[in-house]
């Protein structure tokens, strides 16, 4: 392993001191501020970015495995979008009226989504699930939600987080989560709470995908296609009278061009999307049956920039790229051998009860558990992204992968991780203290999770 220098963030301090004067936490959003990565050795401020590689206020270098929080499913400044939104710009951004691309983009989510009979666009993924949320209480009239995932900012979320400043008590009354892969923890809901559940809001992948039990088991094995968690839930929303909402935030347009609901072939009555579908252009949609979409006549979902056109001309220009240029099957291919190649440099530095590459290769994630005297997962999480960022690597301990990751980028970074590697088998046979090695400060979590199931939970959306 060859000696690395220090990278020189000074500009990035300087620029981090002066926003902290102005700006609360010194970042919009807190999975890109300084918890999320070890301050003291990651940039604080990107300057510029182009495909998967991208550039800080100081000159330093990065492949970007967060990629804007998971959204540039092309990568940054893709020329196809940008020409778009240029061309766009030339014509206007926003109308006193509707504008054709409403009818474009709807048409083009109603082709590849199972579940789209229509849309309605919003800007955020949290404008999705709002009103997701709010669309079945008017249809059910009922108050009580069930949720498993991470689903934005809104109240009745982050009500049940330590984050819950100045949001009524009774929002987290009226949410109950669930744990992924667990049909014994929603049946409980439904039973606490007969009659009252308006709609179980979920991601239909968290890491890894649904598993199976099979009929009279009580044994849980691999993914069944007509068997699976997926399919338990449905079975219990409808049966108790609820709608399935399906948070295809992250997975939508990256696991599968119609979402994990084509993948999986579980179709819910709505589903809300963002990220990926307009390549880092703020774009959100609610689709959904056309019994359960029509309400939307009714309930009340309206801003100015609803019908923006800068998004949804990105958005045309993304789903058309991924439709042909077989964007996925390149982020499965890319992804697959950087996930392999995790996997097998963990097993030669004998680190494999400490971490591993789990979930799907279009956006994996690094699992850190606790081993021996190592009790602390944020604390190796701080020691590897510390020594990939020394390397040339962004990282934040999942890996977004874009269509302009390439084997080259794959193999430079599989570099980066096996000298991370070896420092921290090094640490390990030792016995030594990992917090010695850090140079900067740990991460932190984001939010804790206080209600229900108690879990510790780091967003990696917002």
């Amino acid at each position: 392993m060859k000696k690395v220098k220090k990278i020189k963030i000074k500009n990035s301090n300087i620029l981090y001191k002066k926003a902290l004067k102005i700006i609360p936490y010194g970042s919009q959003t807190y999975s890109k501020g300084v918890k999320a990565f070890s301050d003291g050795v990651s940039p604080k401020f990107l300057a510029k970015g182009k495909g998967c590689e991208v550039w800080d206020v100081d000159g330093n270098k990065f492949i970007d495995y967060v990629m804007a929080n998971q959204p540039l499913l092309l990568g940054y400044a893709d020329e196809d979008v940008n020409q778009a939104v240029k061309k766009q710009l030339d014509l206007g951004s926003t109308f006193s009226v509707s504008n054709k691309l409403e009818i474009d983009v709807a048409e083009l989510l109603v082709k590849h989504i199972p579940d789209a009979d229509g849309a309605r666009f919003g800007k955020n993924g949290a404008d999705a699930t709002s009103i997701a949320v709010r669309l079945s209480r008017a249809i059910t009239k009922r108050d009580h939600i069930a949720f498993c995932g991470y689903h934005g900012w809104h109240d009745w979320f982050i009500g049940t987080t330590d984050l819950n400043s100045g949001i009524p008590k009774f929002n987290n009354q009226l949410a109950h989560s669930f744990a992924y892969n667990n049909i014994s923890s929603l049946e409980k809901i439904f039973s606490k709470y007969k009659d009252k559940i308006a709609c179980v809001i979920m991601e239909p992948i968290t890491v890894n995908g649904p598993i199976s039990k099979p009929s009279g088991s009580t044994k849980w094995k691999d993914y069944n296609k007509d068997n699976n968690f997926l399919t338990d839930v449905k079975k219990l929303c409808k049966k108790n009278g609820a709608l399935l909402i399906f948070d295809e935030v992250v997975t939508g347009f990256r696991y599968d061009i119609g979402g994990a609901q084509k993948m999986f072939d579980v179709i819910p009555d709505l589903s809300c999307w963002a990220k990926a579908m307009s390549n880092g252009i703020p774009l959100s949609a609610i689709t959904g049956r056309k019994k359960y979409i029509k309400y939307l006549e009714k309930t009340f979902f309206s801003f100015t920039y609803g019908g923006d056109c800068i998004g949804l001309a990105a958005a045309k220009a993304t789903i058309n790229k991924i439709e042909k240029k077989n964007v996925i099957d390149h982020l499965y291919k890319v992804g697959g051998r950087l996930k392999k190649g995790m996997n097998y440099l963990a097993k030669i530095y004998d680190l494999e009860e400490m971490i591993a590459c789990a979930g799907y290769p279009c956006r994996s994630v690094m699992t850190i558990k606790k081993f021996g005297q190592y009790q602390k997962p944020l604390i190796t999480k701080s020691l590897i992204q510390q020594e990939l960022m020394f390397r040339g690597v962004l990282w934040s301990q999942y890996h977004s992968i874009s269509y302009s990751h390439k084997n080259g980028h794959i193999d430079k970074s599989l570099n980066a991780f096996e000298d991370a590697f070896k420092k921290l088998n090094k640490i390990v046979k030792n016995n030594k203290k990992i917090e010695n090695s850090l140079i900067g400060k740990p991460c932190e979590t984001v939010f804790t999770r206080v209600a229900d199931f108690q879990a510790v939970a780091t967003s990696q959306k917002n």
